[in-house]
């Protein structure tokens, strides 16, 4: 499956749930948010934290959030570990939450999405693959 590349930064005082499912407020540093991209935190060890279930931009469900934009992402847990991980605990404020690539996301990126990510959201896939070690 695809996973688009995301650089997101929490927006403070929109913390709106902290645990199962996690809800904040986020500014899209780089790349794009969607639905269903799994999140990690790379300052915390790389923990897996969910997949983005819903995104919304001024009270409305949107399936992307693109750079530059502020959205309220819910974040829900895929199995028991990632269902336990909570703001505040497992990581704070000012850790950057990425989406999780792979080598084989990365793969189906290139088969089938192509010419819809610019040419600065593939750089940021380089700069992810040398973040999570992608051979």
């Amino acid at each position: 499956e695809a996973v688009f590349p995301c650089v997101l930064k929490i927006l403070p005082n929109c913390i709106f749930n902290k645990k199962d499912p996690i809800v904040l407020g986020v500014d899209v540093l780089e790349g794009i948010a969607r639905v269903g991209t799994p999140i990690c935190i790379p300052q915390r060890e790389f923990i897996d934290i969910g997949r983005i279930a819903s995104v919304e931009n001024n009270h409305k469900p949107v399936d992307v959030a693109k750079k530059g934009q502020k959205v309220a992402i819910k974040i829900v847990g895929s199995n028991p570990e990632e269902q336990q991980k909570m703001y505040g605990r497992h990581f704070e404020l000012d850790d950057e939450l990425v989406s999780h690539i792979s080598r084989r996301s990365i793969d189906v990126l290139k088969a089938n999405y192509r010419d819809d990510l610019t040419l600065e959201e593939w750089r940021l896939v380089q700069r992810l693959k040398i973040l999570f070690k992608i051979p």
